[in-house]
């Protein structure tokens, strides 16, 4: 069964979400496994991909965008993950409708509250379907 874990941070702002998940993803594909990073849309997986290649400056994160190459660490916005199905990291306000395909599923909340409450909606999606779902506050 799918595992699912959110990973809240108590930071508002831009980029908060994304910055969690260069976090997940980078210790993700240390571990030898392969992330699928699910965005919003195509300018949304675009402006992630520009920010994994600038920071953090310590870092490097093996990535690309699902149609223009193979890496570690997907980044698409489509409905169909292709043959991905072991670490999904969703971006969206929504539950992915294949997110039961994925070993793993780890969802980023920001403190900003529209985001909080998208996550609560998620939360009880998962939990109602009997999902095992964790937390850990990053802080």
């Amino acid at each position: 069964m799918t595992e699912v874990t959110f990973y809240l941070s108590n930071k508002a702002g831009d980029g908060v979400r994304q910055a969690l998940a260069w976090r997940i993803a980078d210790k993700a594909q240390k571990q030898g496994r392969l992330v699928y990073i699910h965005c919003r849309d195509a300018d949304h997986a675009r402006q992630l991909d520009d920010q994994f290649w600038q920071a953090p400056a310590t870092g490097f994160l093996p990535h690309a965008i699902q149609q223009e190459g193979q890496a570690p660490v997907i980044l698409s916005h489509g409905g169909d993950p292709g043959d991905h199905h072991d670490v999904l990291i969703n971006l969206t306000d929504q539950v992915p409708d294949f997110a039961s395909r994925f070993q793993r599923v780890a969802e980023m909340i920001s403190g900003a509250e529209n985001e909080r409450q998208a996550g609560r909606e998620r939360f009880r999606f998962y939990r109602e379907r009997g999902f095992p779902v964790t937390t850990h506050e990053l802080g």
